[in-house]
């Protein structure tokens, strides 16, 4: 959330009234859902004024947004509601940019899924910055550099495809040619809410190791939390059901023998169904903590 010097009249004051209120859901981790459902009770929707253009500061990353000159009106009403995401405030910095024709684009389909990848028309230095390219694709995806979305995508399937690139994984299975990189450990950016395991059982000294390592560790006050001990002394991983955070079993690596894959929260969120538009507030605390050292984090090329 950008912060700016303002004058405190009255319509300011509810502004920020408006702010504290919203700040309060996203600490609850509260859906997206539920955040712009309307409220009964005071007869508004929270985030009903609060579309806003780009902003960016220095020291931002800029990410350029290409969009085609006709037939963008969906695409153009997702970037506005973005700024209003929970996700937005790690990175808001988007600056669009128009295609004329969608073949200028040279986009092409390749592999098990036929992820699209374009070839833009780039000066040399905008060569390793970030690309959202809205065209005629079939399905979303991202790599390192370059997110293509179809002209249909709706703002839950940005904000999981902009979530890749700030270092969260697939809470679904992920498919055979990711997995085999992915769950070996084999992936050059950081996993903000999956870790893997070998077994399913530790010791004491191996369970304390885990949670060391844990992205989340701060949300998790005991080690313990992340498994039930068993008769001859381990851990069988796994937090309590009523454990807001911990430990909890994620499909990401379902499909490869002898890996296990975790996640901080129980609950089914966006990372696995995007429209499920849940986004725990673990999540964002961690990925706001990894931020503030080192900016917005790069995905690898074997993204979904």
């Amino acid at each position: 959330m950008r912060v700016k010097r303002v004058r405190l009249n009255k319509h300011n004051v509810n502004k920020a009234k408006l702010a504290l209120a919203t700040a309060a859901l996203l600490v609850n981790g509260l859906s997206w859902a539920q955040m712009t459902s309307v409220d009964g009770a005071m007869g508004y929707n929270p985030f009903a004024q609060a579309a806003q253009t780009t902003t960016c500061e220095a020291g931002d990353e800029i990410i350029s947004v290409w969009l085609p000159q006709q037939g963008a009106e969906i695409a153009k009403s997702v970037l506005q509601r973005w700024q209003s995401h929970p996700l937005a405030r790690l990175s808001d910095c988007l600056e669009p940019r128009y295609y004329t024709t969608a073949a200028s684009l040279q986009c092409t389909a390749s592999g098990e899924r036929q992820h699209m990848r374009c070839d833009l028309p780039l000066l040399p230095h905008e060569v390793t910055q970030r690309h959202i390219v809205f065209t005629q694709a079939e399905i979303a995806s991202a790599s390192t550099t370059q997110m293509v979305l179809p002209l249909t995508a709706q703002l839950s399937v940005f904000a999981h495809e902009m979530a890749h690139w700030l270092g969260f994984a697939d809470e679904y299975e992920m498919s055979p040619s990711l997995a085999q990189h992915y769950c070996s450990g084999r992936y050059n950016h950081p996993s903000l809410n999956v870790v893997t395991t070998q077994q399913q059982e530790l010791s004491s000294a191996q369970l304390k190791q885990l949670w060391r390592r844990l992205p989340w560790r701060d949300a998790v006050s005991d080690w313990r939390i992340l498994g039930q001990q068993q008769a001859d002394g381990y851990w069988r991983l796994g937090s309590a059901k009523d454990s807001d955070v911990g430990l909890f079993a994620s499909k990401t690596c379902a499909g490869v023998a002898g890996v296990y894959s975790w996640k901080p929260v129980a609950r089914l969120t966006a990372m696995e169904y995007h429209d499920v538009n849940y986004w725990p507030a673990v999540y964002l605390e961690t990925a706001l903590k990894l931020q503030r050292r080192s900016g917005l984090r790069d995905h690898n090329n074997w993204a979904e």
